[in-house]
């Protein structure tokens, strides 16, 4: 068994400062992502733009959730195309992700398979750019 690892002052205060954070997308990157929910899902009785903001407000409380139950180490991944996981790490984290945020988040004006359809699209694409070699920003 290893030795007693302890984290460095430094280290202590970045996982503090992460803990403050609260979400881990950039405004570019949750409006590009609630633009590929648009194309990807009609909400009836709304106009496009309505739409827009209700999809980006929906990637913000799925962001938010991510951030809160990934470790900053993983979910940074998004951001760092030379660093990544593997296509079989991919799978297994989008469905036990996907399975988790359908448990815990609701939205309540939207039937189960829009709101399934949802978390697919979302959540299949911050996974996949965790995959080695993608990011959200180049890939």
């Amino acid at each position: 068994m290893p030795g007693e690892v302890k984290l460095s002052a430094d280290e202590h205060k970045k996982v503090s400062a992460d803990a403050k954070k609260g979400e881990m997308l950039t405004e570019k990157e949750l409006e590009a992502i609630a633009t590929r929910l648009n194309h990807a899902i009609d909400l009836p009785l709304l106009k496009e733009g309505t739409e827009q903001i209700i999809f980006v407000k929906i990637v913000k409380l799925i962001d938010g959730f991510l951030y809160g139950v990934l470790p900053n180490e993983i979910y940074e991944l998004v951001h760092a195309a030379s660093d990544g996981i593997s296509e079989q790490d991919a799978v297994l984290i989008e469905e036990n992700l996907t399975k988790l945020v359908n448990r815990k988040l609701d939205l309540p004006f939207l039937n189960e398979r829009t709101e399934g359809t949802i978390f697919r699209v979302v959540i299949g694409t911050i996974v996949r750019a965790m995959l080695k070699g993608r990011s959200l920003k180049g890939g």
